[in-house]
């Protein structure tokens, strides 16, 4: 499986994801989904089991939309 990546952008009024204001970079693997982020000047990462478990915990947590980028 090639590397699939997908964002967690702020939302617009209707919900969706602006993919102006990507908030976190991730990559989605055939196992398991990587989030990047930096916090406080240093590069941070999270690993999941997928990418709706990603977005469960970080989209919810910051209010931010599931965005995958188009190719």
């Amino acid at each position: 499986m090639t590397p699939r990546i997908f964002g967690l952008a702020e939302k617009n009024i209707d919900g969706t994801p602006d993919p102006d204001h990507v908030r976190l970079w991730g990559m989605e693997l055939e196992t398991r989904a990587v989030l990047y982020w930096r916090e406080q000047g240093k590069s941070q990462f999270a690993v999941f089991d997928t990418v709706e478990s990603a977005d469960e915990r970080f989209g919810r947590l910051f209010d931010l939309a599931l965005y995958f980028p188009q190719p």
